[in-house]
């Protein structure tokens, strides 16, 4: 598939993660869920002096447009050309500093949003300190002149219902929040003070590089991050991509005659200043005030002549290695190619790298991938282009190979360069081409909300190389590619221009290698590598593989949406709209997003789903075999705007249609027969099982902090299973297991169906008797199984240990409160739980984050499940043990005993009030709603007013009764406490506090 979406990582991410301007659909592969939860996030309330005009949105409209003074800067250019969807109002101003600011007025924003880019990076690192850029971006987080305290922005954020963030890239470093509106003006102020007068104190430059050092200590074991830096030694060693971007204590330290602080000053003072910078505002204000703040807040960033650009060699040298093979980690293996091209940021009005990815990563009857895929040989493949590296990027083609694909890879690179051969023989085929332009377009005009924080991050980061009048309609195509673009692209796919990596912990293709690999260490991840040259086996293989073509080129695209236009019908909830024996439809007519988009819910229920080790992978097998199976027919439709995923579950298998309401009933109801008529082969059955043993497997080398958290889910609740279990089972399945299960599947179920958005009654009807059709005479009634948490006994201490390949040292200490457990929805509990989780929240990230630096993840969390409300405190540390931080958790916990009390009645309403704001958070997105409204649907009790008890709950609490009961809590009246841990438990704390091991098989009481 094309790698089209982008992946947000959390805090100091190292790629900036843009917002989607696409519509909302389904992935092309439907992730499996089997859970959905109903946890609360918390928001927080905010503070004072825009107070007033807040409250009365209506007279701060009439003052700015008639009494307001002349807006304090040298020009407003009024943005065009955006979304058709979309209703915010874009307008650009510099200030008298010179600094770029773009003021957004969304009149939907419930929380208002900032974001300033820097035009710096890790291309600046100096040679010897490299990340320092990196750090730098830490450190302004720790102190400014005006607000000295190292945790006074963050707990401001956080204490008043807003989020933070930031990341430093190749060469943009981007800072990032969003806030309660009435609290903006305050952390504008807090967040302003960072590009004027940040304190880098010495001491906290000491110690904030062992938090730097733990974040790059925590991905040792990644295997993006080990490939991605064993591929720069392929690169020029003079090119500053080559170079470890995120610091360590070996990069970060004090040099002869120049401290680490002095070399951060110096970074800072060369570009830190406002003609380096841009600014995006987003706010529920006329914009005229908005740029009454800028000015107020932003003008005093220090202006200076900006530097001449920097230019950088090619990023790949002639006679250099060209291929690598990696050792990996985990049982998978990649094949990937990386041509490097000319730079394309300045090609966004036509982007021609999207001729060749829509080509190359196509997965239609006939392309490169069906054909592969046909022959077991690939799981996937994916096409995409890189930022610019200078005058440089990288064009890469990814292919995830299968054992066998791996044993027989000279047969897919063949495959892979007869397909580029072909591309570059047949003339540019301008079908593709306004394909594209249309589908771009089409999305582009129908765009989804983008919230506040999102917008800001993406633009800001837009703002620093794109003209402003270009702004947003930067995030489509303007005309398509001429044939010279692409032409001149194409020439580049050759042989002087690539590079392979190999990675696997199998067999290397050493016939591919000019000479017996020698293999090496990567100094920063330690991954096992051997770099060569191209043998002249494989040189032929590029050059002959023309010759045994077996690819053709896409055909046309049908799935494209011909009617755009919406319905008038607006229901306010789901009702029932066709029902029989065993089938029930529900229907939310709703156009009131002013998309054309729809979705469509189909819940499968079946006998003995998912109750056993054997069932639930047999039914995981199942829609793994169908969504292999249709994936080639699936993939135009998807490119079109219509998305779908079929997932299993305890009750049976959901299949879930999204995007463009036109052809989406049809397409729904063809994805159903070809379900039904599905029959995998032999081959593809062995296929799939190998693959899930692998996933399994592979399971233990995901993030530490995440296994933790699903190694508790996995515990607490009834009818879950270990990944150990699900392998033990896995070993003894067969196809005539899965004959049997799928054959009793579709002889006995019911059906439970949704469908809301851009379609009428009568249509969704329509599509239900469509529907209902197709199974008649086997629909037998049955009731939904609820998924329910373990039965816990109160006051006990358990820990449970998970299987992780980490280094680090990870604790999730949860408390967990008993008291609720036969309360239907225990609403007020986990909402106490909500409020405790915000107020501790800044002070647990302060006391073992900043001050003790146990490592760099750490956090509260409010991970209540079902009806069980619970707290989980967790720690990811690098060279703690532990028991060290253990205690440090218990310490803190005991301190909050003390503290909590004091608490005084505003930060106590600070914290309700944020719950408060989040649950009357409106939808922006038709998805807001849907998932919501089916999850509630596929209940036995479907209760749609479950947002609105949640409020008058919340809105009961006050602070005596909050405080009564979290006291009897952290005192552990009413609750169990649960370490998970993935180190060996302290023998001390077995001894001294009887904590007890425990496991997911012990049952019903943990």
């Amino acid at each position: 598939m094309i790698n089209i979406r982008k992946t947000v990582i959390t805090h100091c991410v190292l790629l900036a993660a843009l917002a989607s301007f696409s519509i909302q659909a389904d992935t092309h592969y439907p992730t499996e869920n089997n859970t959905q939860q109903e946890i609360p996030p918390p928001m927080n309330q905010g503070n004072t002096s825009l107070q007033e005009a807040l409250e009365n949105n209506q007279a701060a409209q009439l003052q700015a447009n008639n009494s307001a003074p002349e807006t304090p800067v040298n020009q407003i250019i009024n943005i065009p050309n955006k979304s058709l969807t979309d209703k915010n109002d874009y307008h650009f101003i510099t200030l008298p500093n010179n600094l770029k600011v773009l003021l957004v007025s969304d009149p939907q924003a419930e929380r208002f949003a900032a974001s300033l880019s820097v035009n710096v990076g890790n291309f600046q690192d100096p040679e010897n300190q490299q990340g320092l850029a990196h750090f730098l971006e830490h450190m302004l987080f720790l102190g400014t002149k005006k607000y000295p305290e190292a945790g006074n922005y963050q707990s401001y954020i956080n204490n008043h219902g807003g989020s933070h963030n930031a990341y430093t890239s190749t060469d943009t470093t981007n800072f990032y929040f969003d806030i309660k509106p009435t609290a903006y003006e305050g952390a504008l102020d807090r967040f302003s003070q960072f590009f004027t007068s940040p304190l880098f104190s010495e001491s906290l430059t000491q110690r904030e590089k062992n938090a730097v050092d733990s974040e790059y200590k925590a991905k040792l074991k990644d295997e993006s991050r080990r490939n991605n830096q064993a591929l720069k030694t392929l690169l020029n060693p003079e090119h500053p991509y080559s170079h470890f971007t995120v610091g360590s204590l070996d990069t970060l330290k004090d040099r002869p005659n120049n401290p680490l602080r002095k070399q951060l000053l110096k970074l800072y003072e060369e570009n830190y200043f406002s003609e380096n910078m841009a600014l995006v505002m987003v706010a529920n204000l006329p914009y005229n005030q908005i740029a009454i703040l800028a000015r107020q807040y932003f003008s005093d960033i220090p202006s200076k002549t900006p530097k001449p650009e920097q230019h950088y060699p090619a990023i790949m040298l002639k006679n250099k290695p060209q291929i690598q093979f990696v050792r990996s980690l985990i049982d998978n293996s990649t094949l990937s190619f990386y041509y490097q091209i000319d730079a394309q940021s300045k090609n966004y009005k036509t982007q021609p790298t999207r001729y060749l990815s829509y080509i190359l990563g196509n997965e239609n009857k006939g392309s490169l991938y069906a054909s592969l895929k046909s022959e077991g040989l690939i799981n996937g493949i994916s096409a995409s282009t890189s930022a610019d590296y200078g005058d440089n990027a990288l064009f890469s083609v990814r292919i995830s190979l299968t054992d066998e694909g791996l044993r027989k890879i000279d047969t897919v690179a063949k495959h892979f360069f007869a397909t580029v051969s072909t591309l570059k023989s047949a003339p540019v085929n301008p079908m593709y081409l306004q394909e594209g332009l249309k589908l771009s377009r089409l999305m582009f005009n129908n765009q989804s909300y983008v919230n506040p924080q999102n917008l800001a991050r993406s633009l800001s980061a837009k703002m620093l190389k794109t003209p402003p009048e270009n702004i947003l309609s930067c995030y489509r195509l303007e005309y398509a590619a001429d044939e010279s673009q692409v032409r001149h692209l194409l020439k580049q796919l050759s042989d002087e221009n690539l590079l392979v990596q190999i990675t696997s912990n199998n067999e290397f293709p050493e016939s591919w290698a000019k000479k017996k690999p020698i293999w090496q260490t990567e100094p920063w991840y330690q991954s096992r590598y051997s770099n060569n040259y191209f043998s002249q086996l494989f040189l032929d293989i590029i050059n002959q593989s023309a010759q045994s073509t077996k690819v053709t080129l896409p055909e046309k695209n049908t799935f494209i949406p011909e009617s755009v236009s919406l319905i008038n019908e607006s229901d306010t909830t789901p009702s029932i709209i066709f029902q029989k024996e065993g089938f029930t439809y529900w229907n939310k007519s709703d156009s009131s997003f002013g998309k054309p988009t729809a979705m469509n819910f189909l819940g499968i229920r079946f006998a003995n789903a998912a109750d056993t080790p054997k069932h639930t992978l047999l039914n995981k097998l199942w829609s793994r075999l169908f969504n292999d199976g249709v994936s080639e027919s699936t993939y135009a439709p998807y490119m079109a705007g219509l998305g779908y995923a079929f997932y299993p579950h305890v009750n049976g298998a959901t299949m879930r249609t999204s995007g463009y309401s036109d052809k989406q009933s049809a397409y729904v109801t063809w994805l159903i027969d070809q379900l039904f008529l599905f029959r995998p082969t032999p081959e593809q059955f062995e296929q799939a099982k190998a693959q899930l043993a692998k996933d399994l497997s592979n399971q233990k080398s995901r993030q530490a902090y995440s296994n933790a958290n699903s190694a508790l889910r996995t515990l607490i609740t009834k009818n879950s299973f270990t990944t150990k279990q699900l392998e033990d089972a896995l070993t003894t399945i067969t196809l005539e297991d899965l004959q049997g299960y799928t054959k009793k599947a579709r002889e006995h179920f019911d059906i439970v169906g949704y469908s809301t958005g851009n379609l009428t009654k009568e249509q969704a009807k329509k599509l239900a008797d469509s529907l209902y059709q197709r199974f008649r005479g086997r629909l037998t009634p049955s009731e939904p199984i609820e998924i329910e948490t373990k039965t816990l006994s109160a006051q006990k201490k358990y820990h449970y240990q998970f299987e992780s390949t980490s280094n680090d040292k990870v604790v999730l200490y949860a408390l967990i409160d008993t008291s609720a457990q036969h309360s239907k929805k225990a609403i007020t509990q986990k909402a106490y739980f909500s409020i405790l989780k915000k107020l501790i929240s800044s002070p647990f990230y302060q006391e073992l984050r900043t001050n003790q630096q146990l490592g760099y993840i750490v956090g509260a969390q409010d991970l209540s499940l079902r009806n069980t409300p619970i707290l989980g405190l967790l720690v990811q540390s690098p060279d703690k043990d532990t028991l060290t931080i253990i205690r440090s958790i218990e310490d803190f916990l005991k301190e909050q005993r003390t503290r909590l009390p004091k608490v005084s009645e505003e930060d106590f309403l600070q914290a309700k009030n944020a719950l408060l704001s989040d649950l009357k958070m409106s939808a922006k997105n038709l998805s807001d709603n849907a998932l919501n409204e089916w999850h509630q649907i596929a209940k036995p009790d479907p209760d749609f007013l479950t947002r609105k008890e949640w409020i008058n709950n919340v809105e009961k609490i006050n602070r005596e009764d909050f405080m009564t009961f979290i006291n009897h809590k952290l005192q552990s009246t009413d609750t169990t406490k649960i370490i998970i841990h993935n180190k060996a438990f302290p023998q001390e704390l077995i001894d001294q506090q009887d904590w007890k091991e425990t496991s997911p098989s012990r049952s019903p009481n943990l």
